[in-house]
C-alpha cells in the first residue's frame, strides 16, 4: 500500500522538478520558443502524472493534489527567483562594463593631456594648452574636475550615465583645446 502511494508521488515530484529545470534553462538562454515548449511539456507531464497517480492510488488522491499544488508553487518561486537573480547580475555586469569603458576613455584623455605636461617639446609647440588663461584650456580643466568628481566607486545607472557624459565632455573639451592650440608657437 505504501509503495503504491510513494512511487507515484516520487514520480510526480521528479516531473515537477524536471519541468522547473527546463523552464529555468529556457529563461537562462532567453529562448522564447523553448520556454513555451518547456512550459507546455511540463504542464502536460505533471497533469498526466497526477492523473495516473490518482487513478493508481485513489486513497492517496488528496496527497497527490497536495504535491501538485505545493510542487507547482515551489517550482514557480524557485524559477522566478533564479530569473530575478540572473537579471540583476546581467544589469550589474552591463553597468560595470559601462563604467569601465568610461574609465578607459577617461584614462586615455588623461594620458593625452599628460603628454603635453610632461613632454617639453609638446609643451613648447603648444604653450596655449598649459595656459589656464586660454578659454579652451579653462573649459578642459573644468571638464576634468567634473569627470573626476563624478567617477563612481559603486555606480548606479544614473551615476554611470553622468560619469560617461562627463567623460564625453572631457574628450570634447580636450579636442577643442588641442584645435585652438594647434597654431601655438614655441617659446
Amino acid at each position: 500500500m505504501v509503495f503504491s502511494v510513494v512511487l507515484p508521488l516520487l514520480l510526480l515530484v521528479t516531473v515537477l522538478a524536471a519541468a522547473a529545470a527546463g523552464i529555468d534553462r529556457a529563461l537562462r538562454t532567453r529562448d522564447g520558443e523553448g520556454l513555451f515548449w518547456a512550459g507546455l511539456t511540463g504542464f502536460l507531464a505533471v497533469l498526466l502524472t497526477a492523473a495516473w497517480a490518482v487513478s493508481a492510488t485513489p486513497a492517496g488522491s488528496a496527497a497527490v493534489g497536495l504535491v501538485v499544488v505545493a510542487g507547482a508553487l515551489a517550482a514557480s518561486f524557485w524559477t522566478v527567483g533564479r530569473d530575478r537573480r540572473r537579471r540583476r547580475n546581467r544589469e550589474r555586469r552591463q553597468l560595470e562594463a559601462a563604467v569601465t569603458a568610461a574609465a578607459t576613455r577617461h584614462r586615455d584623455v588623461m594620458a593625452r593631456w599628460s603628454a603635453y605636461e610632461l613632454d617639453p617639446w609638446l609643451a613648447a609647440e603648444h604653450p596655449q594648452l598649459l595656459d589656464v588663461g586660454a578659454p579652451e584650456t579653462r573649459n578642459f580643466i573644468r571638464a576634468l574636475k567634473a569627470a573626476e568628481q563624478l567617477r563612481p566607486e559603486a555606480a548606479t545607472a544614473a551615476e554611470a550615465a553622468a560619469y560617461a557624459d562627463a567623460v564625453a565632455a572631457l574628450e570634447d573639451s580636450l579636442r577643442s583645446a588641442e584645435e585652438a592650440a594647434g597654431g601655438g608657437r614655441a617659446a
